[in-house]
This record gives structure tokens, sequence and C-alpha cells, in this order.
């Protein structure tokens, strides 16, 4: 759930309330307030429009206006490759790909993506269904927008893809806005070092490194217990 997006169409609804009954209008609302270009409305429930809404302003800013800056990372860019080549793995997972910047790169590699078209398949890791187990999952900057609840589901949706004894790599933000107009309504989470210590334990991981990488980002590895 995205808090932001769920005050400020509360709060719309609060000084429209006549929009709850008139979805066409809403929907016109919307778009200009969040900036996005929906269709329609087709719920009266808060809760889905914000969701709904979501994953429009996501889809608008990672498909159209956010560039990757992975060479810039000391430790969650580039280095990555040769680390992960020399494992030898049989299957690995790039997880909100993006512009799939290691296909090719590193071997035996499926990106996945809701939002970019270069993706080797185009989905979120929560609707992401295969019978694969990876060997490494690769999660940079991709788990990192909304409340709890959906990092912990998208946190297990990855280690229930990753092999026994696999190994998942992240960067992660701690919660610091992106400087583009149009991330004003994306809710970056505010990652820190004892959730991650902590939500390790929970999915029956062993935190492995920890480090703070370029721009304040966290860069860790968990290995997925046996």
């Amino acid at each position: 759930m995205n808090l932001k997006v769920l005050n400020e169409l509360d709060r719309i609804l609060k000084h429209n309330p006549e929009l709850y009954t008139d979805n066409k209008s809403l929907c016109q609302v919307i778009n200009g307030v969040f900036n996005i270009s929906l269709s329609s409305i087709d719920s009266n429930n808060i809760t889905e429009i914000a969701d709904v809404v979501d994953d429009a302003v996501l889809e608008q800013y990672f498909s159209k206006v956010w560039q990757p800056e992975t060479k810039k990372f000391k430790y969650s860019g580039l280095s990555i490759i040769d680390e992960v080549n020399a494992m030898k793995p049989r299957e690995v997972i790039d997880i909100g790909c993006g512009y799939n910047e290691f296909k090719g790169k590193i071997d035996n590699l499926t990106g996945i993506d809701p939002y970019n078209d270069r993706a080797d398949i185009k989905t979120s890791v929560a609707d992401y269904k295969t019978d694969t187990k990876y060997d490494v999952a690769i999660c940079l900057g991709s788990i990192n927008f909304g409340s709890t609840d959906k990092i912990i589901e998208e946190l297990t949706a990855v280690v229930n893809l990753t092999s026994t004894s696999g190994l998942i790599y992240f960067r992660v933000n701690p919660g610091k806005q992106h400087t583009a107009p149009e991330s004003k309504w994306i809710n970056f989470y505010d990652w820190d070092p004892v959730f991650i210590s902590n939500i390790a334990r929970c999915l029956n991981c062993r935190l492995i490194t920890l480090r703070q990488d370029t721009g304040d980002r966290f860069y860790f590895v968990l290995k997925k217990n046996g």
C-alpha cells in the first residue's frame, strides 16, 4: 500500500465527496493530481483505487523517466557480475531488472520487471509463477515501494524463488525521495539495518553482508537456509 497516495485520495474525497459516486469525474481528478493516464476507475473502494494509482505512478516513472545508475555503486554495481559468474550458477534471476543491463553479462540470467519492455518477462515478483529455483537472485533497488506489508510480501516471493543455500543480492533505499518531479507520489520504503537484520531471520535467511553503499543506499546479501 502506498500511504502517500491513499492519504491524498482520502483528502480529495473529503473535500469533494460527490466524486465518490462519479467515477468518471474522479478518474479525471486523479489523472490531474497524480499526473497519470488512467482510462477509468472501476471501484469505489479507496484502498483498491490507491493500489491502481500506485501502480500507474510507478509505471509512469520507471518506464518513461527513470534511468539506471548501476556504474556508480561501489558494492551493488558492476562488481556483482564477476562475483555471480564465479559461482557458476545454473539459474539467476534479476528482479526489477529495468533495462536488463546484466543480460549477456551474467550467465544464465532471466530478468523480470513489471514496467520495462526490455525485461525477459514483464511481470512483478509477486505475480511471477515458475517451477524454477534460482541459485542467485538480484534485487537492486526494486523492492522499495509501499508499506511494510507489501515489502514483506515481495521479499517472501523472492525467497520462495531461491534455491536452498542460494544467495540474494539487495540494494535498498533508506526512504530518500528521487529528485524527478514524476517521483513525487512514490512511497520509497525507509529501509534500515535493524529491519534488514530482523527480516532476514523472519525469512529463514542468514545475513552474509551488510554495507552502506553509494548515495546512502544499503547493500546486503542473504543466504537462504536449508
